[in-house]
C-alpha cells in the first residue's frame, strides 16, 4: 500500500500548510523601506517632498566649477564693494571702469538695475530657446570675469562650503584652473611644426617645460595662494568657533582644470602644470578639461588630447615617489544642434576615448552615451564602464537647461539599467540657480528615483572620490559590507579602537563613516 503524509497530500491539492489559526507573521520591514515608503507618500506634495530631500544626508558634490558655483548675489556685492562698473549693454563688468559703464554700487538701490545684471551673469530668467541659453551661459562667464574672483577666493570656497554644508554634504571637490594657463602658455613655444605627437615627444616637452623658471615660480606662487584660500575661508566660516558656519563640517578637495578652447600644445601644458602642482598641494587630487565641449579647438584636437592625457598619467603612475594624480573628464556634454553638420561624428567616441585613452575614472556629464558607436557600441561601453567602476557626474539642471535633455531623454535611466555607478552633482550652481537639494528633487521627479536609489548615489559620491585613502566597503560600490576593522561598529555606536584607527587613517572611508551615521539619524527620525 501506498502511504501518503499529510504534507504530501496538501502539496499535492496546492493548500497552504498553515492552518487558519496558524497564520505566517508578516516580514517586518526594514527601517529603509519604511523611510522608502514615506518618501513615495509625498510624490504629490511637492514641498514636503522638498523638505525632504532637503534634509536627506547627500555625501558629496564632485562636480562643481568654483567660479560658476558662486552664487550671483555675492557676485553682485563683490563687484559693487571693489568697485567694479557694468557695461549697460552688453553687462560686461570693467575694473578699473570702462567709458561709460555703471558702477556695479548702483545696484544696491536701483533693483531694475540688479535684476538685469542678475539675469545677465547667470539663467535667471533663462527658459529658452535652447540655443540662446546654451550660448547666454557659457556667455555668463565673461560677463562677470572682471569681478576679482583672485582675490575672493576665500570668499568664493566659504560661501560654497556653507551652502553645501546647509544641504547636509560632508565633502565638495572644486574645479579650477590654479594658474595652469601659465603652463599653457610656456609649452606651446616648445614645440615646433614637425614636432611627432607620441609618447617620447611629449615627455621631452614635459621635462623641458617643468625645468623653466617662470613654471616653478608660477608652482611656488600658486602653492602659497591656495594655502591661503583654505585658511581665510576657515576664517570666514568661523570654524573652531562656537558660531562655526555648516560649511565647516564639509572636506574639499581640488582638482586642476585645463581650458579645452586652447591649441593641444597649450592643454597639454596645462596638464603637466596640474601633475607638478598636484605634487605640491595635498588637497589638489585630480585633472579635468573644462569649457565648451563643441568648441572649434576641442573637436580638432579632442584624441590627441586624450593621448596626451594618458601619457602624462602614465608617466605620473610609474615614477617612483610621485603623488597619485586622478582623472575626471567632461565628456559626453554634446547634442546634435550645438555641432555642425561635419562634427556630427564627435558625439560617436568622446566617453570612449576619455575612458580608454585618458584613464578617466569619473566622466562628468555622459549625457550622449548612448549615441556612442565607436568600438562595439553604447552597450559595450556602458558594461566596460560598470567593470572598470568608471562613475558618472550627472548633473540634471544642467542637462535640462543646457542640452534640453530631462525625463526619459536623459540616459540617467539607461546607466542605472546597467549598473555604471552614478552620483548627482551641481555643476555651476551659482550661474544655474540652483543647489544639491534640486538635483535630488528633479532625480525623484522628472528620473523618477525612489528613495534607496538616491541613498545609493549619495553613497557612490564617496565611494569614488578622489580623497585619499581606502574605502568603508569591502567591494566596490557594493553597499552591504564594512571594512574588518568596523565589522564589530554600528553607525550609532562607539566606535572600538580598531575601527577608529582605520577611520584615523583612511580620510574616505571616515567620510563614509560620517554619512552613515548621518543616514541612520535621518532614516530613525524619519521612521522611528
Amino acid at each position: 500500500m501506498i502511504r501518503f503524509s499529510s504534507f504530501a497530500i496538501v502539496a499535492a491539492l496546492g493548500l497552504s500548510a498553515c492552518n487558519e489559526e496558524d497564520p505566517v507573521p508578516p516580514v517586518e520591514k526594514t527601517r529603509e523601506e519604511r523611510v522608502n515608503e514615506h518618501m513615495e507618500s509625498l510624490r504629490n506634495d511637492s514641498t514636503a517632498l522638498g523638505n525632504f530631500l532637503f534634509a536627506m544626508p547627500k555625501g558629496g558634490d564632485l562636480h562643481s566649477h568654483t567660479s560658476g558655483a558662486i552664487t550671483t548675489e555675492k557676485l553682485i556685492a563683490w563687484g559693487a564693494e571693489d568697485g567694479a562698473c557694468v557695461n549697460t549693454t552688453t553687462y560686461v563688468a570693467s575694473n578699473p571702469c570702462a567709458a561709460g559703464a555703471v558702477p556695479l554700487a548702483q545696484t544696491e538701490t536701483d533693483r531694475a538695475f540688479y535684476d538685469a545684471v542678475m539675469s545677465a551673469w547667470s539663467m535667471e530668467d533663462h527658459p529658452g530657446p535652447l540655443l540662446s541659453a546654451h550660448q547666454h551661459f557659457f556667455d555668463a562667464f565673461g560677463k562677470y570675469g572682471a569681478v576679482q574672483l583672485d582675490s575672493r577666493n576665500d570668499d568664493s570656497y566659504a560661501d560654497i562650503l556653507s551652502r553645501a554644508g546647509r544641504h547636509n554634504q560632508v565633502y565638495v571637490e572644486l574645479m579650477q584652473g590654479f594658474g595652469a594657463s601659465t603652463g599653457g602658455r610656456l609649452a606651446t613655444p616648445l614645440f615646433t611644426s614637425t614636432d611627432v605627437w607620441d609618447k617620447a615627444t611629449l615627455l621631452a616637452k614635459r621635462q623641458q617645460l617643468i625645468a623653466l623658471p617662470d613654471f616653478q615660480s608660477a608652482l611656488t606662487a600658486q602653492v602659497t595662494s591656495i594655502a591661503n584660500t583654505l585658511k581665510g575661508a576657515r576664517e570666514l566660516l568661523l570654524c573652531d568657533t562656537a558660531q562655526a558656519d555648516p560649511g565647516c563640517t564639509v572636506d574639499v578637495r581640488l582638482l586642476v582644470s585645463a581650458n579645452r578652447t586652447a591649441d593641444r600644445t597649450n592643454v597639454f601644458g596645462q596638464w603637466v602644470y596640474a601633475y607638478e602642482l598636484a605634487q605640491k598641494v595635498p588637497e589638489i587630487v585630480g585633472v579635468n578639461l573644462v569649457s565648451p565641449e563643441e568648441n572649434a579647438n576641442s573637436l580638432a584636437f579632442y584624441q590627441d588630447e586624450m593621448f596626451a592625457l594618458g601619457t602624462l598619467d602614465d608617466f605620473n603612475d610609474q615614477e617612483v615617489g610621485r603623488k597619485l594624480v586622478h582623472v575626471s573628464l567632461h565628456a559626453g556634454e554634446l547634442i546634435p544642434s550645438v555641432l555642425g553638420a561635419q562634427d556630427q561624428s564627435h558625439m560617436n567616441f568622446h566617453i570612449r576615448e576619455a575612458v580608454e585613452k585618458a584613464h578617466a575614472e569619473r566622466i562628468g556629464h555622459g549625457a550622449d552615451v548612448l549615441s556612442e558607436t565607436a568600438g562595439d557600441g553604447a552597450e559595450d561601453l556602458l558594461r566596460d564602464m560598470s567593470a572598470a567602476g568608471v562613475m558618472v557626474e550627472i548633473c540634471l539642471t544642467s542637462n535640462r537647461v543646457l542640452l534640453g535633455m530631462s525625463g526619459d531623454a536623459h540616459p540617467l535611466a539607461a546607466y542605472l539599467k546597467n549598473n555604471v555607478p552614478v552620483a548627482l552633482a551641481t555643476d555651476d550652481s551659482g550661474i544655474l540657480r540652483g543647489d544639491i537639494t534640486q538635483e535630488y528633487v528633479a532625480a525623484a521627479t522628472a528620473q523618477g528615483l525612489d528613495y534607496k536609489t538616491l541613498k545609493k548615489m549619495a553613497r557612490a559620491s564617496l565611494e569614488h572620490a578622489f580623497a585619499e585613502g581606502d574605502s568603508l566597503w569591502v567591494r566596490r560600490d557594493d553597499f552591504t559590507t564594512v571594512a574588518t576593522a568596523c565589522a564589530s561598529d554600528t553607525p550609532e555606536g562607539t566606535l572600538s579602537g580598531a575601527c577608529s584607527g582605520f577611520l584615523t587613517n583612511n580620510k574616505r572611508a571616515w567620510m563614509q563613516w560620517k554619512l552613515e551615521m548621518q543616514l541612520a539619524t535621518f532614516e530613525r527620525i524619519v521612521a522611528p
